[in-house]
């Protein structure tokens, strides 16, 4: 049956204000369904919010097309909407657009969850149960496990699913990586059965759209699933797992900019679902959270099946290049562990060959046309990373003309190139973005992992997160200082994070690790925290300096990136957006503004850069005097990005 004389409200994503009125025809049409409509004769896909039989006073279009055969959200997903234009400064078409599945298939569901079904039963330590039950027994505040790598966090989360499916609740499971996903997948599925699904963007929408009708009809109790998966609904979400929850995959890097984890924070208040934070490196955030008393800490003191820490190193190496890349000490434990069967990690946060190419006389390096960075040496190529311009590499020196090019510094190609000299016989696979493009590259290589079939695994800080290789014995890190002088107060907190992260994934079977750190600062108060892996004194000496300096968790950020193609342009409209905000600040007391000035990174895929930052001890009024920032100003070729609590200020 259609829907004659009936009309419907559609958002639509793009960067507009307000729903738009279509007549549904003869479509049966519902709020919650997605349809195609004509909008600036552009055929895009809607979201229905609301169907009326209130004839608007102005000539309106047909819906072309429906998508979907039946509702795929409620008012739930509005609200969430709702929120995340509201605290993202963004159009609410646009935060729908981000939340919703964009496959189109009509696949059957198959229903493979039912009430009454039994579930394997996880077998918990005495310092495991005691937190299960603490959390349950105050589910209705918010959680955060922390506990060193490897001492099974994983299976108290199991143990909490399982207490929900027993209550006929859903589960929303986050992972930080679709890596991670896979192998978190096949974990659950082994305790839980055909009961869940997967969620993530190395699917195809058809996949993921099916996933989602899945658990929003209840056919599925638990999802898994990175960044995204935070929007799926179920009938009766009762508990929101973020593993890694310090991990910056979280935060989305485009319009809306929104964090997984404050949304989980949303829903956790608004729908009394449970949430549950765990890592073994939780942000300062969630630490200064638990200082107030807004979330609940839990301590996993020891190894999980009596495993132990692995010993780990601190190498001092000259930065002037007098010590080879790989130390002599690092080169002799990667052949002992090998000769022993078992396997390696090693971590480079930095892909490509070489990160430079300079003229050894001028010492100019070669640039990026469209980007104020320097281009990275890939074999045969370079590239740059931010706007991925390729090039070859040049015959001589656009400055001097000199023909004396050398590459300088160490990408993971450049080791994997050196490895594959050193251990001929052995099997190394390297983990970077160049990769790991590939579908289904990253299971592939955590089922080889878990099959023995690699020696030595090689990366970048995607080896480092969550993954559990029972027969891995050794972790190196090459040059663990990268990052660590950047102009970004986060900087410390990241790299501690990461080095602890990837310390953790030696000697997690019963095996005895070790890890072998190489660092051109050993004197760095960090590496003696690291030492002795002491995160929490670590992330008091840091607290104690963003204290000091008036930055988060003590106070809110919120970021302006005012760019365009007009150099002269984008100065004059962030001097303008300047002092629009300086009007407000009569409204919004307690705001400082601190700009506008060149980004860090200026020019990014030829578009020039400003940015203005905000802080206040409420997101709220930042939020506010940034939407009413916006409304007033008057810009055609230039955009201003708003990024609310952002995780760097390059």
């Amino acid at each position: 049956m259609g829907n004659s004389g009936m009309f419907a409200d559609v958002a639509v994503g793009l960067p507009v204000d307000g729903l738009f009125t279509y007549s549904t025809a003869e479509f049966p049409i519902a709020k919650g369904m997605r349809v195609v409509v004509d909008f600036n004769n552009r055929k895009i896909t809607g979201c229905v919010v609301n169907v009326h039989s209130q004839k608007p006073d102005f000539e309106i279009k047909p819906i072309v097309k429906i998508i979907d055969d039946e509702p795929i959200f409620d008012d739930r997903l509005l609200a969430m909407a709702q929120f995340i234009a509201h605290h993202y400064v963004c159009y609410f078409g646009e935060a729908m657009s981000t939340a919703m599945p964009s496959g189109k298939s009509y696949k059957t569901r198959q229903k493979t969850f039912f009430v009454g079904d039994s579930y394997s039963e996880i077998t918990l330590t005495p310092e495991q149960e005691d937190i299960q039950q603490a959390i349950l027994q105050q589910g209705q505040k918010a959680h955060c496990i922390y506990g060193i790598t490897g001492s099974g966090k994983t299976e108290v989360y199991i143990a909490l699913a399982n207490e929900m499916m027993k209550r006929n609740q859903s589960v929303l499971y986050l992972v930080p990586e679709i890596g991670i996903s896979s192998q978190m997948f096949m974990r659950l599925k082994e305790v839980f059965g055909n009961s869940l699904v997967m969620y993530h963007s190395g699917m195809s929408p058809n996949e993921r759209l099916l996933s989602w009708r899945r658990f929003y009809h209840g056919d599925a109790a638990i999802a898994v699933g990175t960044r995204s998966a935070i929007f799926m609904q179920a009938p009766h979400l009762g508990l929101i797992l973020i593993d890694e929850e310090h991990d910056a995959s979280y935060k989305e890097n485009s319009t809306p900019r929104y964090h997984a984890r404050t949304v989980a924070w949303y829903r956790h208040k608004n729908e009394g679902s449970m949430l549950v934070l765990g890592s073994a490196t939780p942000s300062l955030e969630t630490l200064y959270a638990v200082q107030g008393k807004r979330i609940m800490m839990h301590t996993l003191h020891k190894r999980y099946g009596n495993a132990t820490l692995p010993q780990l190193e601190i190498l001092p190496v000259k930065a002037s290049g007098g010590n080879k890349i790989i130390t002599n000490q690092l080169l002799m434990a990667i052949k002992k562990t090998i000769e022993a069967k078992r396997q390696v990690i090693l971590l480079l946060n930095r892909r490509g060959f070489a990160p430079l190419v300079i003229c050894d006389d001028c010492g100019i390096s070669v640039q990026c046309p469209h980007c104020s960075i320097s281009m990275t040496y890939h074999k045969k190529k370079l590239l740059c990373h931010y706007c991925h311009y390729e090039s070859t590499i040049p015959e001589q020196c656009e400055h001097c003309g000199s023909k004396n090019l050398i590459y300088v510094g160490s990408g993971t190609q450049r080791i994997e190139e050196l490895l594959t000299k050193m251990f001929p016989l052995a099997t190394i696979v390297r983990v970077d973005q160049d990769t790991a493009r590939k579908k289904n590259f990253l299971a592939e290589v955590v089922s080889n992992m878990q099959q023995g079939k690699i020696d030595i695994l090689l990366g970048t800080q995607m080896v480092a997160k969550g993954f559990d290789f029972p027969n891995v014995a050794l972790v190196g890190v090459i040059m663990a200082d990268i990052g660590l002088s950047l102009p970004d107060f986060r900087a410390a907190e990241r790299i501690f994070a990461l080095l602890i992260q990837v310390a953790g994934r030696s000697g997690r079977g019963d095996i005895a690790g070790k890890v072998i750190v190489q660092t051109i600062n050993p004197d760095n108060p960090l590496f003696y925290h690291l030492k002795n892996y002491d995160y929490i004194g670590f992330c008091q000496r840091e607290l104690s300096y963003r204290k000091a300096l008036n930055y988060p968790p003590y106070v809110r950020l919120a970021r302006l990136v005012i760019r365009g193609k007009d150099e002269g342009e984008v100065a004059q409209v962030a001097t303008l957006c300047k002092k629009k905000l300086d009007e407000l600040l009569a409204h919004y007391p307690g705001i400082t503004i601190l700009g506008p000035s060149q980004a860090p990174l200026y020019k990014i895929a030829s578009y020039f850069r400003y940015h203005i930052v905000l802080k206040s001890g409420s997101v709220d009024a930042l939020s506010g005097m940034i939407a009413q920032c916006k409304k007033n100003m008057d810009v055609h070729n230039t955009y201003i990005e708003v990024d609310i609590d952002p995780l760097d200020l390059m």
